[in-house]
């Protein structure tokens, strides 16, 4: 037998390979398809970082056995997604973070401090803010809020423009949890970010350190609604799940459209802070991203996880940064207290 020639197994793990690389291909184009007409193929954003993963897998592959033409394929396939989507992985960080004029903002989806035990860890309120006192970030975004007597912080700011809908009982009730924002700085304005449809998708502040102004967006899009120890192979199952996915791509890009109407109309610097619920391969990351920073992208390191499916690392949570605002650190933590990781930058300003 030739020595470069494919045994029967051989040839269909490079049917695959072919299989695996012409759909990271298509993957690339996903996030220029509005989720409104094309919500199923959005889908397949979600497994990017599968795909890049498994033509990783046959590069290695293709080298033990020896094969080095094959292994060409998933080479250049993602020697070319380096130009068309993020890294999945990030092999160094560049902090430089020693400038007096820093400024360190932090999100932290805190899953209602576990109101409904989820977690078996006790007193998690205490444990979350006692984490935070201690990194004691400038600015701090919290998603998934509910407001505890046990939770104390110590900041001389804070805003949740959602507390003015309290007192009317039905929208008290469509809003049992916040997104709020805690702040070393002064806060001059605030505001929620919500359209008839879809209610609150977010808010923002306006803060001022010394003589400058700036706006911080706290988003939260409508959750993908997938539970992670939940079994969706069967056929009723999957089903139901594409269905619920498709939906929430089309929300979420209903809210990210009146997000950016508002970003357009500031007169400020921004950043935008929050829980996407998607991943850096979709429609809803390119589009709320636009032309800002991915502080993860500018300073981070490792696969950036901000939440954990069945023991894949997904990186859902970001801080986007105005492109004339240096980005100087990113950092991902690792406190299991919620179903999401805490994530903070430090940019000047």
């Amino acid at each position: 037998m030739a020595k470069n020639k494919l045994t029967f197994i051989n040839k269909i793990f490079f049917l695959l390979n072919n299989v695996f690389a012409v759909a990271l291909v298509i993957s690339f184009f996903i996030p220029k398809l509005s989720p409104e007409k094309y919500g199923i193929l959005a889908l397949l954003s979600l497994l990017t970082p599968v795909l890049i993963i498994i033509n990783f897998i046959f590069i290695i592959y293709w080298t033990i056995i020896g094969f080095k033409k094959q292994l060409l394929l998933s080479f250049f396939v993602l020697l070319l997604s380096l130009l068309f989507i993020p890294s999945v992985y990030k092999f160094y960080n560049n902090d430089t973070s020693n400038n007096k004029n820093s400024l360190s903002i932090m999100s932290y989806n805190v899953r209602k401090f576990n109101k409904y035990k989820w977690l078996k860890t006790e007193n998690i309120e205490s444990k979350i803010s006692k984490f935070i006192n201690e990194e004691d970030p400038d600015i701090l975004a919290l998603q998934e809020y509910q407001n505890i007597k046990s939770f104390e912080l110590d900041y001389p700011y804070y805003s949740n423009p959602l507390k003015n809908l309290y007192s009317d009982p039905v929208e008290n009730k469509k809003h049992r949890i916040s997104q709020v924002v805690f702040s070393k700085y002064p806060i001059i304005n605030e505001g929620l970010i919500r359209n008839t449809k879809f209610l609150v998708c977010g808010m923002y502040i306006d803060i001022v350190k010394k003589k400058d102004t700036l706006r911080i967006y706290n988003f939260h899009l409508e959750s993908l609604g997938v539970i992670p120890n939940e079994d969706y192979f069967g056929h009723k199952d999957s089903e139901k799940l594409i269905k619920r996915l498709s939906s929430s791509f089309k929300i979420q890009q209903q809210q990210i459209d009146t997000l950016n109407k508002n970003v357009k109309n500031c007169k400020y610097k921004v950043i935008l802070v929050g829980d996407l619920n998607n991943t850096a391969y979709s429609w809803a990351y390119k589009n709320i991203k636009n032309d800002l920073q991915d502080s993860f992208l500018e300073a981070g390191k490792g696969f950036g996880k901000t939440y954990e499916f069945k023991r894949f690392p997904l990186r859902i949570d970001y801080i986007f940064v105005d492109e004339n605002i240096k980005v100087t650190a990113h950092k991902n933590f690792k406190q299991k207290y919620s179903d999401h990781y805490p994530i903070s930058a430090t940019v000047e300003f």
